[in-house]
């Protein structure tokens, strides 16, 4: 479909497109997004759609190069977009018209782009510092963008710990995923710590020292859940679809306790309908 195309056909097709993308891609905040008010999802959807397309350059490409190449192309394509122009993509007028309803910063955009740049290489985070400031960069800045558009921009603290935990638990959640691309998050110090100095990747055969890790990491991401829940009372209603991701974090936080810290062995289908239960308890009660 080219943007010629696109032009012509209803809006309702365009956000189609993205709420599909994001259903199939991104299914979790799909979810959330469907607590939202009805006309805050087409802008919802489009921001999540885009962050998929910049999140899997890492797998669509043979080399670092050919991704930053990609990742240019999506900064020249936003900076078109504030100056009044499309680019040539299916997400592009659902974005731009996100951007013009919500007054979506550049610079976060901007800076999302510049951390998913992070992925394209296979050199390590040093620390959990840095792994931090990758998530809150990505995933953190994501969130802020989501709780702009359904209207309060003063928590942009909260936000950006739902993101770095939902970052957690993305990570723990993909390790065989990432060991299949040859990309770990783990930072280097962290592997040491547990014995693992002289490998960069956990494996199923290093099963006590992949338990700690992934225990350590559960526990970065329940600190800033229970900071969040601590802090509720600083969520507007209107903010509150959002947040419901804390509910699914902790659901995946119970899931992998459940397979012991085990990553290579979560059973992550057999809990999605306790899950999805949850997130609907959690709507109608207002739970954080």
């Amino acid at each position: 479909m080219n943007i010629t195309t696109m032009r012509m056909t209803e809006n309702g097709d365009i956000n189609l497109y993205c709420q599909r993308i994001v259903d199939k891609y991104d299914h979790d905040r799909y979810l959330t997004i469907l607590y939202s008010p009805a006309e805050k999802r087409p802008a919802l959807f489009a921001l999540y759609a885009f962050n998929y397309e910049i999140s899997r350059i890492r797998e669509s490409v043979s080399e670092s190069m050919l991704g930053e190449i990609r990742l240019q192309w999506w900064r020249e394509a936003l900076d078109d977009i504030f100056q009044g122009t499309l680019q040539n993509h299916d997400i592009i007028p659902a974005l731009s018209a996100a951007i013009s309803a919500y007054d979506i910063s550049r610079d976060d955009l901007m800076a999302i782009i510049d951390g998913r740049a992070q992925d394209l290489y296979e050199g390590s985070l040093e620390n959990n510092a840095q792994l931090e400031k990758y998530l809150s960069q990505t995933a953190g800045r994501l969130s802020c963008l989501a709780v702009h558009i359904l209207g309060q921009r003063d928590i942009d603290d909260l936000a950006q710990r739902l993101g770095i935990a939902w970052g957690y638990l993305g990570i723990i959640r993909s390790v065989p995923y990432h060991l299949s691309l040859k990309k770990s998050y783990i930072p280097v110090d962290l592997m040491a710590e547990h014995g693992l100095s002289h490998v960069k990747f956990l494996s199923p055969e290093r099963v006590a020292e992949t338990k700690a890790i992934i225990q350590a990491l559960c526990h970065l991401a329940q600190q800033h859940l229970d900071h969040i829940t601590a802090n509720k009372g600083r969520i507007e209603t209107a903010s509150r679809p959002a947040f419901l991701l804390t509910s699914l974090a902790r659901s995946y936080l119970q899931t992998i306790k459940k397979a012991d810290f085990n990553p290579f062995i979560l059973a992550e289908n057999k809990d999605s309908l306790p899950r999805q239960w949850r997130l609907f308890i959690s709507a109608m009660f207002n739970l954080v």
